[in-house]
This record gives C-alpha cells, sequence and structure tokens, in this order.
C-alpha cells in the first residue's frame, strides 16, 4: 500500500483486520463475564511486508488490544491471547509459489522444510482454548516453523 493510499483502502484493512474482532468480542464478552470463563483468541499475522499497510498495522493493534484485554479480563478468568500462522498451505500459497518453486522456498526459508498445514494452526488454537492452557493469557503464539527470526 502507498504512502498515499485512499482512505478507503485504510478503512477497510483496519475494519477487517481489528475493528470485527474488536466488535465481536465485545458481543461476547457479556457471556464470558457470566459465566467467569472464556477464551479470546484472535488469528494475526507475522509475515514482514516491505511496504507498511493497513492490515500489518491493524493486526499490530490487535495483538497490543489483546496483551491489553488480558489483563483486564483475567479476573474474569477468560483467557485473550493471538495466533501468528506462518506459511500455511492453502489455495493463496498455493498461488504465490506454485509448483518447485514452493518446495525450493520451503526448503530454503523455512526451517522445518515445509509449509505449515491448517491444522497445525487450529491445534494451537484448541490447546489455547482448552483447560490445558489456564495459565497462557496475553501471548502471541507463532506458529511458523521458525520463519520469524527474532521475537522483537
Amino acid at each position: 500500500m502507498e504512502i498515499d493510499a485512499p482512505e478507503e483502502q485504510w478503512v477497510e484493512g483496519m475494519t477487517l483486520n481489528f475493528d470485527r474482532h474488536r466488535q465481536l468480542t465485545q458481543k461476547l464478552l457479556p457471556n464470558f463475564i457470566a459465566r467467569n470463563a472464556g477464551s479470546i483468541i484472535s488469528l494475526s499475522g507475522n509475515l514482514e511486508p516491505e511496504v507498511v499497510n493497513a492490515a500489518m498495522v491493524a493486526k499490530a493493534g490487535l495483538e497490543v488490544w489483546s496483551k491489553g484485554l488480558s489483563e483486564q479480563l483475567g479476573q474474569h478468568g477468560i483467557t485473550v491471547n493471538c495466533v501468528q500462522p506462518g506459511l500455511i498451505d492453502t489455495a493463496q500459497i498455493r498461488r504465490l509459489y506454485p509448483g518447485e518453486e514452493r518446495v525450493k522456498f520451503a526448503s530454503r526459508e523455512i526451517a522445518l522444510r515445509d509449509f505449515g498445514r491448517p491444522e497445525d494452526v487450529a491445534n494451537a488454537v484448541t490447546f489455547l482454548a482448552s483447560p490445558r492452557a489456564r495459565y497462557v493469557t496475553g501471548i502471541v503464539l507463532l506458529v511458523d516453523s521458525g520463519m520469524r527470526r527474532y521475537s522483537f
């Protein structure tokens, strides 16, 4: 997204990648608080684009917002976390990395030499939503085979 991108592009990126998470959470919170339990899990993103765009800004905001919520909602037994999927083998990835290019990229750039599977992300989300994760809140869990080289 160019620095002078139209306002509509920014609004769309923020709406899809932040506002909808916030709106859904606000609808669910009264029930979670009444039950004194719940898990809020948002999917973020960890790819680092070369150009700043609305989606990237919104996802960074989502992570900061989630951390703040985790501190506010812990007293109600509610955990709040984000999952950052890496390159997951989906139709979109297959379009971006067709055929042999995908294999070469994975062997060169991904520690486990393969793209993730949707169930890899689903397993992380399932764990965070389970009672086994009762003491896990306010985190960003990377599911990316070590593609993100540093935690900062």
